[in-house]
């Protein structure tokens, strides 16, 4: 199923970016944007919120289906999502723009930016590794316990990294 949804979010982000080409006042594009996901959404491809900003303004913010199915409680707007995977690409993209800038370094070792980190580990793997997911860092999600005992509790960023 995973397989089978990237395309299909590709497809449906091209249709979106497409359907936005020529149409000029911010009302069309939120028309347009609303019409796509509402299209998306009956033929059961979309169901989340969805925000989109033109050059600093909101031009749509809309939801669509179910925040928890079991309750049938819709979402909405403001509705908070468990961040997972679908967070790569932001990172990438942000990581990216930070090298582009001279902030970090592709080939920087982990530790140059997270002392504490374990130095057998953050001395050898570059931002290039983890950008390509090539560091051979084990899942931390994978591990026993985690999901009943990590990832429900709150952690400020030094204390997840030592853990």
């Amino acid at each position: 199923m995973k397989n089978l949804l990237t395309p299909k979010l590709t497809i449906f982000t091209a249709i979106l970016l497409l359907s936005l080409q020529g149409a000029a006042p911010a009302q069309d594009h939120a028309a347009k944007i609303q019409e796509v996901l509402t299209l998306a959404h009956k033929y059961k491809q979309f169901n989340g919120s969805a925000l989109v900003a033109e050059n600093g303004k909101v031009v749509y913010k809309g939801a669509f289906g179910l925040a928890n199915m079991e309750w049938n409680i819709p979402n909405t707007p403001d509705t908070k999502f468990r961040l997972g995977s679908i967070t790569k690409q932001f990172t990438a993209t942000l990581t990216m723009q930070l090298i582009e800038q001279g902030k970090i370094k592709l080939d920087a070792k982990i530790s140059d930016y997270l002392p504490d980190y374990r130095k057998d580990i953050g001395q050898k793997v570059t931002i290039h590794h983890l950008l390509t997911h090539t560091s051979g860092i084990p899942s931390y999600t994978g591990q026993p316990g985690f999901l009943e005992n990590v990832s429900r509790n709150p952690y400020k960023v030094d204390d997840f990294v030592k853990k």
